[in-house]
């Protein structure tokens, strides 16, 4: 079946979002590596890339302040949740919880968004949407290995779902954000916003920021790049283009399709952290990765109407 042109752009957007996430892990994870913390790495991700956006909204001014006019309380939402939340509550869950069962736990979200289109929107998804997201939650629990964590703790799942329902209201909140609100204006603000409240908690000691430039050994794919290029490409690549191209394709696919393509992401960190960090993937997680793949593909096949939900 072949997508319409809108729809196929706003799939290869995804795609494009979905990989430059995927690739968030690695890069971090090599300045963590080499001693920065995570809230740190989180500051630098969303500072800087909030930096780069001013920077283009001065010279475009796409309608800022009209945008913030319109849709002002969407705006500060999305960077409370969408740019802030997610990633500190993530943070948090690994804090009582294995890498695995945190990230399964958040990426729950795309569930979260096809119950909340079903239940609040009353767009129920077609069978091949329902079946597509069955076969990626099955292939995402093989990539992560859920089986393989320790004892859970109340506290880290609540942490965990937390994170999950900010990751839909990134998809949420992106897709019905109204047309005064372009996508650069979207995630230049939201990420200001996620910015200046990840320096506040900093700021009160409630995060431990810490960002060390005289670090050595960052290193990627065995060499060491230091820190200036692995910070560069998780504010360039991970963040600024990552944000952009996901919401533009939201605004094309809807936030149901945009959701689960977006679990494209956990196969490409995994791909990623083979060929940066060394990390081998495990037999069960190509089979998972090929999960995945099968259940976005499905989920492709159904019509456009019951996929994307309108604004």
């Amino acid at each position: 079946m072949t997508l319409p042109g809108r729809a196929g752009a706003g799939l290869g957007l995804a795609l494009v979002s979905a990989v430059s996430f995927g690739l968030s892990g690695p890069f971090a994870g090599a300045l963590t590596s080499a001693g920065w913390s995570a809230s740190g790495a989180v500051l630098v991700r969303l500072a800087g890339a909030a930096a780069i956006l001013l920077v283009l909204l001065a010279v475009t001014r796409p309608g800022v302040l009209a945008a913030i006019r319109a849709d002002g309380p969407a705006l500060l939402l999305y960077g409370v949740l969408a740019m802030a939340g997610v990633q500190l509550a993530f943070f948090s869950a690994l804090q009582y919880l294995p890498v695995a069962i945190a990230l399964l736990l958040e990426y729950l979200g795309p569930v979260l968004v096809i119950g909340w289109v079903w239940l609040v929107r009353r767009s129920p998804p077609g069978p091949r949407t329902v079946l597509g997201a069955g076969i990626a939650v099955v292939g995402l629990a093989l990539v992560v290995q859920v089986w393989s964590g320790a004892a859970l703790r109340v506290e880290g799942l609540v942490w965990g779902l937390v994170a999950a329902v900010c990751q839909a209201a990134y998809f949420l909140v992106a897709d019905r954000a109204s047309s005064a609100t372009p996508p650069l204006v979207l995630a230049g603000v939201g990420m200001t916003v996620g910015a200046v409240l990840i320096g506040l908690l900093g700021l009160v000691g409630v995060l431990p920021v810490l960002v060390d430039p005289s670090v050595t050994g960052v290193v990627l794919a065995g060499v060491d790049v230091g820190w200036p290029v692995a910070a560069g490409l998780l504010v360039v690549v991970s963040t600024v283009i990552a944000y952009l191209t996901g919401v533009a394709a939201l605004r094309r696919i809807g936030a149901t399709r945009g959701s689960l393509v977006a679990l494209l992401e956990v196969l490409v960190s995994a791909v990623a952290s083979w060929l940066l960090l060394g990390q081998l993937l495990t037999p069960v997680q190509a089979l998972g990765g090929a999960l995945i793949l099968a259940g976005v593909a499905l989920t492709n096949t159904a019509r456009p109407a019951a996929l994307a939900e309108p604004v």
